[in-house]
């Protein structure tokens, strides 16, 4: 059935191009200053607040104050409008990403790619994740990321074409069995963002000590294919500008022989490794999505 896009999504397209085209003409600094502002201004009126809040509750439970977890959530909102400002302006920074993003432990990803095996990154929503990409495409690793389809199909087209021009290759959702296993072949590193909830389909694993529904791909295609397996995120340094990007090579818990067993286990294993990311930079974190939609009310 051909898409015939409604009013409502070529407004959106063409809401979207404008806002993307004002935010490259502004000065790196400026735009980033505006983003910020608009962050605040999400968190004041209450964009998704209580989401924000109801998660951060349940992973951190009384650890902070209620003041000091409202200023770690309005931080978040800035952190995250600052980072759409730098997807916005990637064709305009994309030569100065050595400048922007510093990477630790880059010789891991430069082994793995001389390797010729292919890989798989777990990520999350953490810091600018487009940026982490982007940077990392530059920097010479091939990457794809698996990516879902938007509901507004010239938004999604004009969006997997930005991260093309990128460097960066996508694999979609629904065809990323073919995709993924085609992309290690030929010696990429998939990125997996392993931190949404997967619904019915998902594994239940233990996320800050409550049941979270997760995707389960990232542990399937590595006990499938045994290809090495990293983990990575990108944080905000305290000036505001510039990026630390971390990188760390993971050792595989040894599988059981009971496939599903291990799946879970796997699953769980990531998950781990992405609460510890958490755990260092809450203020990094995307709080506004449903991330235990399906074992909560919200």
């Amino acid at each position: 059935m051909d898409y015939k896009p409604t009013i409502k999504h070529r407004f959106e397209y063409i809401g979207l191009k404008f806002i993307i085209f004002l935010l490259k003409i502004l000065p790196h600094r400026s735009a980033l200053w505006l983003g910020g502002i608009i962050g605040k201004f999400l968190w004041i009126l209450g964009i998704r607040r209580k989401v924000s809040r109801k998660n951060f509750e349940l992973c951190f439970g009384e650890i902070y104050s209620k003041k000091e977890s409202d200023k770690i959530l309005s931080e978040s909102y800035t952190d995250f409008c600052k980072s759409m400002v730098e997807f916005a302006r990637l064709p305009k920074i994309c030569n100065r990403t050595d400048e922007l993003v510093h990477f630790e432990n880059f010789e891991i990803l430069q082994k793995l790619a001389e390797k010729k095996r292919g890989a798989i990154l777990i990520t999350g929503h953490f810091g600018s994740w487009e940026l982490f990409a982007a940077a990392l495409a530059k920097a010479g690793i091939a990457i794809d990321v698996v990516v879902g389809i938007q509901k507004n199909h010239i938004v999604d087209k004009f969006l997997v074409e930005y991260r093309e021009k990128m460097g960066i290759g996508i694999i979609r959702v629904g065809v990323a069995s073919r995709g993924i296993l085609r992309s290690l072949k030929s010696n990429r590193m998939i990125a997996m963002l392993s931190d949404q909830d997967a619904g019915k389909s998902g594994i239940m694993v233990n996320f800050f000590g409550n049941r979270a529904s997760t995707a389960a791909g990232a542990a399937v295609f590595a006990l499938k294919t045994k290809c090495p397996v990293v983990a990575g995120y990108i944080a905000r340094n305290p000036d505001g500008y510039t990026h630390t990007g971390y990188v760390r090579k993971l050792t595989i818990p040894e599988p059981t022989g009971d496939n599903e067993k291990d799946i879970s286990r796997l699953t769980q294993f990531f998950t781990d490794i992405i609460q510890e990311g958490i755990e260092k930079y809450p203020s990094q974190y995307f709080w506004a999505h449903r991330r235990f939609k399906s074992t909560i009310k919200y």
